[in-house]
């Protein structure tokens, strides 16, 4: 039983030991400059959506609805600095589709704009607290 054990361990450790830790170095997938642009972009896609959204925020039938509905805009708009990912996402879609209804006009649009809104504003405040 014990001659199995010696047969295996001597062949499997020089191959333990003959493992140069260059092997372990590989390649890098992707390069530094590639990287930092990728960082980049994705930060200046944030600002942009962060932007837009502020925007609508600032819009005065914006402040209209939310002083109705009891909401601070001003508090939603310091909480939109902490979104990210997912979230500042979902609420850019939203703010655009308000700036879009806003510029192509008409009695139906209001009421998708106003439901867009409504969302926003209670996706921010949510988020603040």
């Amino acid at each position: 039983m014990h001659i199995p054990r010696k047969i295996v361990t001597l062949v499997v450790l020089p191959a333990f030991l003959s493992a140069s830790p260059a092997f372990a170095q590989q390649a890098r997938v992707v390069d530094a400059a590639v990287m930092g642009q990728a960082l980049e972009a994705k930060a200046a896609s944030e600002t942009a959506q962060r932007d837009l959204v502020r925007r609508v925020l600032d819009r005065s039938d914006v402040r209209e609805v939310a002083a109705r509905l009891g909401l601070n805009v001003a508090q939603a708009g310091s909480a939109v600095e902490t979104l990210a990912g997912a979230e500042l996402n979902t609420l850019a879609q939203h703010a655009g589709a308000i700036e879009a209804n806003a510029l192509a006009g008409g009695a139906s649009t209001v009421v998708i704009s106003l439901t867009t809104l409504l969302l926003i504003l209670i996706l921010v405040v949510l988020v603040a607290k």
